[in-house]
């Protein structure tokens, strides 16, 4: 059998093609702008207010400390344990690869777009908040190296970047689905009117 007569099951046409290429370089050139205006903004700044804000998380479980910045922001426990935020740890580089994704996608009104990116943004923040907590805790509840770098490095990880993707599906099916239903009652008029002979003409006048 040669690979000349072979059918891998589907078909890119040119539209498709060109649809793809144009949303991969949207894509890029506005993932492009967000981590450069970003990266007017001092990254230990960035770090130190994740920092903050997740101690004030953490005093939900009855922790308390303080954050000091080093090479990186450090929250200092009480329970004489620091935690390190790094960069990685800030969760905007996954935040402006969704939102980037969302606004590059063409084909759908730049209103919808835009809720997309806000409450998306939202999602991946409070994602990654609740993977720092997740972590620290962990961290407190076990001397497991093996199984905090396992949480920390790969699970964590995968599930904000499983969170990117089912936000832009349920997003992404939101938005057209609202497009078709917005679509909808003008087709059934359109159909209606058809039907019933619609729009009637008007008898000429003798």
């Amino acid at each position: 059998m040669g690979l000349k007569n072979f059918n891998f099951g589907f078909h890119i046409t040119r539209e498709d093609a060109s649809k793809t290429g144009l949303f991969l370089i949207f894509f890029i050139v506005i993932y492009l702008v967000l981590t450069s205006v970003f990266s007017l903004i001092p990254g230990v700044a960035v770090q130190k207010f994740v920092a903050d804000t997740e101690l004030g998380a953490l005093g939900i479980f009855g922790l308390s400390g303080n954050t000091s910045i080093e090479e990186t922001a450090v929250i200092n426990l009480d329970a004489g344990i620091g935690i390190q935020i790094s960069e990685l740890c800030t969760g905007f580089q996954e935040l402006f690869i969704l939102v980037a994704a969302i606004l590059a996608s063409n084909g759908i009104v730049w209103r919808r777009r835009i809720i997309g990116a806000i409450i998306g943004a939202a999602i991946v923040l409070a994602f990654n908040y609740i993977r720092i907590t997740a972590t620290v805790l962990i961290i407190l509840a076990t001397a497991d190296i093996v199984l905090v770098e396992l949480a920390h490095n790969i699970l964590f990880r995968v599930f904000l970047f499983l969170t990117i993707a089912a936000s832009y599906i349920v997003w992404f099916y939101w938005a057209v689905q609202k497009k078709a239903t917005n679509k909808t009652p003008k087709n059934k008029q359109n159909i209606h009117n058809k039907v019933l002979g619609w729009p009637h003409k008007k008898e000429k006048k003798e």
